[in-house]
C-alpha cells in the first residue's frame, strides 16, 4: 500500500488481483492456438507458418504474430519484449513474451 496526501493506493486488491489473472488467460489463449483452428473467430491465434520455419524464421514469424494478435484482442496490455530459450535437444524453441499494463 502506497500513501500519497492521505490517499491510499492497494496495488495488490483484489480487484487488481482479478484483472491480472483475466488478462493473464486471455493472453495466454490467444498465443494457444493457431489462426484458423477456432471455430467463430479464425483470426485469432498465432500464424500457423511458425510450425514449420526454420528457427531464426519462426522466431520473427512468433513475435510478429504475437504482437498483432495481442495488440488486436487484448489491448489493455502492451508487448514490451518477446524473447526465446531453446531446450537444446530436441530444437524446441520457448518463447516468452513480456507485457505492459496499458491502465486502460
Amino acid at each position: 500500500m502506497i500513501i500519497i496526501d492521505g490517499v491510499q493506493i492497494v496495488i495488490n486488491s483484489d480487484v487488481e488481483i482479478a484483472l491480472r489473472t483475466e488478462i493473464m488467460e486471455k493472453i495466454a489463449f490467444i498465443l494457444s492456438f493457431l489462426k484458423g483452428t477456432i471455430p467463430m473467430n479464425r483470426g485469432i491465434g498465432i500464424d500457423p507458418d511458425v510450425v514449420s520455419a526454420p528457427m531464426f524464421l519462426a522466431q520473427n514469424l512468433y513475435t510478429i504474430s504475437a504482437i498483432e494478435t495481442i495488440e488486436e484482442y487484448e489491448n489493455r496490455v502492451r508487448v514490451e519484449e518477446v524473447t526465446f530459450e531453446s531446450d537444446g535437444v530436441n530444437g524446441n524453441i520457448i518463447p516468452k513474451v513480456v507485457l505492459a499494463y496499458n491502465g486502460e
